[in-house]
Formats: C-alpha cells, sequence, structure tokens
C-alpha cells in the first residue's frame, strides 16, 4: 500500500470531528514547546505477515510552535529503543533535545530538531482500544475492568486500604493473542526493522547534498546502529554513507568480534529459525527469557493500566498494584514487596529502581543492571526488627548477566520490617532530590508510562488470525511496554552483532554487512564500563570520536576541533546512562552528568547540530493523516 493510500485509509477511521490542529493533548510532560505525535507508515514487506500489519511505527517529537507546518528541519535523529524498550523511554531526552535546539541560533533562525523513535513491531499488534476510551473518560477503572476484570481489584483486610489489582480473572475482556496466531513473527528478523528504518527516513527529504540525518540507539538498539550503517542497500551503498553521525547510548560501538561467520555458525542459526519458522519455539516473549515474568503480553497488558492510573491518580495515594508481579522467583525481599503499602510515586519508583532500598538487593537481578537510579523508598525497619532480615537466597542472574551479578545484600528486609498501617512514600533524586547519588526521578518514569500522545494517524485493522479468529487490532494509543516481543529479532540483534563482515543469501535470509566500510562518519558514545583512551574507538576508520563513560570524556583532536567538551563530564552516577528518567531539571548547575543536569542531552544537542549541514524538509501532519485522537 503506498504512503498515500495509506493515510486516506486512515482517515475514513481518524477523520470524524477531530481537529487537525489541536495540539493541547500531545505536548510533552513538562515540555510545553514540544509535541508528539505517534505515526505508522507502510513497512518492510515481512514474509508470511498480514499486509495491514506489515507497518512501521515511530513516536515523531518536534517544536510545538510550528503547529501543522513544521520548519525544515537542521537535524533529524532516528531512535532505536534498548532490548524490551519503547519509544517512551526516550520521551524525555527527545523533548530536551527538542526544546534545546529551539533555544540555539541556527544562519539568524532558531534550530529545529526533530526526534523520531522506532516502535517495535510487538506493540503494534496491541490492542489499545479500552485504553484510549479511558483517557477520554479519564477513569482508568474502564481499561482495568477491560483487560483484567471488573473484580480484579481484591477487598483489603487492613481497614481503610483499598485493595490491590490481582492477576486478570475470567471477567477480562481482552485476551492475549497466541503463538500460533503470531506464527509469522518468525521473520521479524534484522532485515524486517532494517527495512521499517529504511521507510522512516525516506520521509525525509534533504535540499541540499548535506548530511543531516542522525541514527542513534539505547542498549540493544546500539549494537543496531552499527549494523545498519553496514548493511548495504538496494542502491549498492552502504547506509553509513547517508548518514550525518551515529550515536551510541550504552549500547555498543562494536565493530563485531569475529570476522565472519563459520560454516557451523550459520547452521546453528538457520537451525534456530527453522525452529522458530515451525512453531518448535515460540516466537514471542511470554514469562520466560531474561525478564521473566515480567514479560509478555499478560504482563505488558498490566503494566498498560498500571501507566493510565499514573496519569490520573495523586502521586501520594496509595497504589492498588502491587510490587511483586505473580509468578516472579522468590528471591530476598519478596515477603517485603508483598507486604508493603506504597504511594503511587513510590510504586513507580520501586518498579525500575536499581536499589530502593539501600543495599537490601530487593530489585530483580536483571533490573539491578538495566534499571535506573531514580532515588529511594522512604523506609525504614520497625523498631526491634533491625535485625529481622529476609535470608531467601539470591536468584541467579540470567546467563549473559551473571558475570555482573551485585553481591547479596547484607540484610534484605523482610515482610517483618514493615508497618501495615503506614503507606510508604519515596525521596526523589535527580535535581533538587533527596539523594545525591542518584541521577533520575521515580516522577519522569511515572510520566513516561502513562504517556501517550492524542496525535496519530494509525487506524484500527481487521486481521483474521489462525488459531483466535477475527480480531481488530488499534495499536493507536501508544505504550510503554512491548505486547509482543518478537524472539526472533532478539536473536537476530546478537548474532548479526557478532560478525564484522555478514554476507548471507540462504532460506530466505539475504543480508550483506561490513562493518569496517563504518568511516568517515562521526560517532557520539555515552556508557557505563569502559576506559577512556585510543583503545575505545573500534571503527578505525572514523576520526571524529567523542567518548562519554563513568571516568571522564575522551576525544579524538577531529572531535575537540568541532565540540570540545570538558574532559570531566562523565556518567559515574548514572545506571545505564539513566536513559529512561533523563532529568534536566537543573541545567544551569555544575556539569553534565550531574544530578539534575543531563549528561547526554547537554552535550548532543551541540554535537549534532555542529556536525549537520543544510536543512530537511521532513512532512507535515496532514501529509502523514495525523489527527486528534481524542
Amino acid at each position: 500500500m503506498s504512503l498515500k493510500a495509506f493515510v486516506l485509509a486512515g482517515s475514513l477511521v481518524l477523520g470524524g470531528s477531530a481537529q487537525a490542529g489541536d495540539y493541547s493533548k500531545s505536548l510533552a510532560p513538562g515540555y510545553s514547546d514540544v509535541t508528539a505525535e505517534y505515526v505508522q507508515i507502510p513497512g518492510y514487506a515481512a514474509a508470511g505477515t498480514p499486509k495491514a500489519l506489515n507497518t512501521a511505527t515511530f513516536l515523531r517529537l518536534r517544536a510545538a510552535i510550528d503547529g501543522d507546518a513544521p520548519k525544515p528541519a537542521n537535524a533529524v535523529i532516528v531512535g532505536l529503543p534498548g532490548f524490551s524498550s519503547t519509544p517512551p523511554h526516550w520521551l524525555f531526552l527527545a523533548s530536551q533535545l527538542v526544546h534545546k535546539a529551539q533555544a540555539r541560533d541556527c544562519a539568524g533562525h532558531p534550530c529545529r530538531l526533530e526526534v523520531w523513535v522506532l516502535q517495535r513491531r510487538g506493540a503494534n499488534l496491541a490492542e489499545t482500544t479500552a485504553l484510549t476510551e479511558a483517557r477520554k473518560a479519564k477513569n482508568p477503572k474502564l481499561a482495568l475492568d477491560y483487560y483484567l476484570g471488573s473484580d480484579a481489584q481484591r477487598p483489603s483486610a487492613i481497614p481503610g486500604a483499598p485493595g490491590q489489582v490481582g492477576s486478570a480473572t475470567d471477567k477480562a475482556q481482552w485476551k492475549a493473542l497466541t503463538q500460533t496466531d503470531l506464527g509469522f513473527m518468525a521473520d521479524w528478523d534484522f532485515q524486517a526493522y532494517a527495512g521499517d528504518v529504511d521507510h522512516i527516513i525516506g520521509l525525509i527529504s534533504q535540499k541540499t547534498g548535506n548530511h543531516n540525518i542522525f541514527l542513534a540507539g539505547h542498549s540493544q538498539g546500539g549494537g543496531f546502529v552499527a549494523n545498519y550503517a553496514a548493511r548495504q542497500q538496494d542502491d549498492g551503498q552502504r547506509a553509513v554513507s547517508k548518514l550525518a553521525g551515529l550515536i551510541f547510548l550504552d549500547g555498543g560501538p562494536s565493530a563485531g568480534n569475529q570476522p565472519a561467520p563459520t560454516a557451523s555458525d550459520l547452521d546453528a542459526y538457520f537451525a534456530h529459525v527453522k525452529d522458530l519458522r515451525s512453531g518448535k519455539a515460540p516466537v514471542y516473549t511470554d514469562a520466560s527469557g531474561l525478564l521473566g515474568a515480567v514479560a509478555g503480553p499478560a504482563s505488558a497488558v498490566s503494566q498498560s493500566v498500571t501507566g493510565l492510573y499514573y496519569v490520573f491518580s495523586d502521586p501520594k495515594a496509595e497504589s492498588i498494584f502491587p510490587l511483586r508481579v505473580s509468578g516472579m522467583a522468590d528471591a530476598p525481599g519478596s515477603g517485603f514487596l508483598k507486604a508493603i503499602r506504597t504511594t503511587w510515586l513510590a510504586r513507580a519508583g520501586t518498579s525500575f529502581d536499581t536499589d530502593p532500598v539501600p543495599g537490601g538487593g530487593v530489585q530483580m537481578p536483571i533490573l539491578q543492571f538495566l534499571g535506573e537510579g531514580m532515588g529511594y523508598l522512604d523506609f525504614k525497619p520497625m523498631p526491634g526488627t533491625e535485625d529481622k532480615c529476609d535470608l531467601t537466597p539470591p536468584a541467579p542472574m540470567p546467563g549473559p548477566m551473571r558475570a555482573m551479578a551485585p553481591p547479596p545484600p547484607k540484610c534484605a528486609p523482610s515482610a517483618a520490617m514493615v508497618d501495615p498501617n503506614r503507606v510508604y512514600d519515596w525521596v526523589e533524586g535527580g535535581g533538587n532530590g533527596g539523594s545525591a547519588i542518584d541521577g533520575g526521578k521515580a516522577k519522569l518514569w511515572m510520566e513516561s508510562q502513562g504517556f501517550a500522545p492524542a496525535r496519530s494517524n494509525i487506524r484500527p485493522v481487521k486481521i483474521v488470525f489462525s488459531q483466535s479468529g477475527a480480531r481488530t487490532i488499534d495499536a493507536s494509543d501508544m505504550v510503554a511496554s512491548n505486547w509482543y516481543a518478537s524472539e526472533r529479532w532478539d536473536y537476530d540483534a546478537n548474532f548479526v552483532g557478532r560478525f564484522k563482515v555478514l554476507k548471507i543469501d540462504r532460506e530466505g535470509v539475504k543480508l550483506d554487512l561490513d562493518k569496517t566500510a563504518i568511516a568517515n562518519i562521526p560517532v557520539y558514545v555515552a556508557r557505563q564500563g569502559f576506559t577512556a583512551g585510543t583503545g575505545s574507538n573500534p571503527f578505525p576508520g572514523v576520526s571524529d570520536y567523542t567518548e562519554i563513560n563513568k571516568t571522564g570524556t575522551w576525544q579524538t583532536e577531529a572531535a575537540k576541533a568541532v565540540t570540545p567538551f570538558d574532559p570531566k563530564i562523565n556518567v559515574a552516577i548514572l545506571h545505564h546512562t539513566d536513559f529512561v528518567s533523563a532529568d534536566d531539571s537543573t541545567p544551569d548547575k555544575g556539569r553534565p552528568g550531574d544530578a539534575g543536569n543531563s549528561a547526554v542531552a547537554n552535550t548532543l544537542i551541540d554535537w549534532v547540530l555542529k556536525r549537520s549541514k543544510g536543512v530537511a524538509t521532513t512532512p507535515t501532519p496532514k501529509a502523514l493523516g495525523v489527527v486528534s485522537r481524542f
């Protein structure tokens, strides 16, 4: 389907009485000069996927003052989310960049920078109609009843407590799609995601021969950046030749650690692909893998409903969602998390902070590594219970993360330490927060989980699935969790990233990647755990290289000549670059990397603008069929 036909089809559903120029419900939280739009266009034609689901979806953030007529962009950053991540996790970093650009001068005019963040294809299968209806009514209970059941909230035994939400009941109207329904996801591979990015970038029309499109990736998305840049496109050119810069945020950069796959490597790869295609292996992650019970559609639905409560609840009111997800393995602090009553703010902070009870080890292992430092629970053991520690053995870290397992806590809190008559709150980190060592804020995590722009061109589609039959999929309410995470994509992300050169034309897989071709392009890196110095640059052909890590900032002479940064700028207090919280509430205090002074936003903005020449024409909302959903 052409973009024009795609837009016309969408307008039949979305046109109605909605006003194309209504931006009031699509402003980014805390940034009244940044508007967000959730856009879907025809994507890569993955084998076996219904045509209506072969779509590329992205969150577009741009200057709100431009309204229906976006000014030519001085730079466009196309972003790739990390493992099991989604566009809302980019919300604050992207908004900060768009906001800061408007305060810079570009040829006598305020600069224009746009950020477009790819959505995972699995989130395009989210049935979000009830989420939208709940937003319209400002009543999250509508979504709770639809997705989890009207009886999902169980009465509390504690007088005055609201009771907590359990797992979905028989009264829930929503039902997950099955592995059989989604067998076509076996071919949602690297090529499908790269093809989606091709289509997204294809919307940008450069007015000059100079490049102003930057490719950025966080965590697993950072691996994609190098893979995409090395990929040969249909015209025979490597993608790197068409980009203005590569941006790696706690993922990569990597030129591969093996020269090329061996015959046995390829045989093992295609054996697994065969298992995915035959149904022997699951095609989407469901309560398995690195994230365990917090992954899969049932968990994603619960997280989506929780996000609505974050939007419409008083942050200081008591949360009705538990801190322990049903099915999670027992670990130190499990009983504590089941017993404690928290505010919504504390619930948000505890769900994703790396160490919500300092030194207590109550966070699940994978999030001790991937989570964010956002503050801590306002908790102290009841007098006389200080030594009643939880002696449950720590759960083992998943294989790839085992070497990074933190030491066992000296005293994990137990249920005996909790005052059942108290609702515990949260001490914020970030700028002006109560924790000097935490770079982010739980408030920002709450807002990212609950935000969905009213402006979109996404329309419902009817699909007949092989097992569940006819279903209507309306994925226009942007979700902060990937409902159906593609196992093929996660497998390919690891496999493709291993090699410097990868050439395959076999069993429907056609790839031609050469990472040695990554040259003559600026590279920006912000990451934990690496030592600064010449050995940090994995691309011999790159002379303009900047890296910010936990020890400081290192730049090549070519990079310093364009944007010299204070070598003391670092990400020492951050975790996984505190990406999703990206607090920038006090940018005038200290240097980038200090609490409240975003290390990435306050360096990347000038890095990008100084390396971008000319302007690019980006599509108008009308050209894309974007209107307000409510």
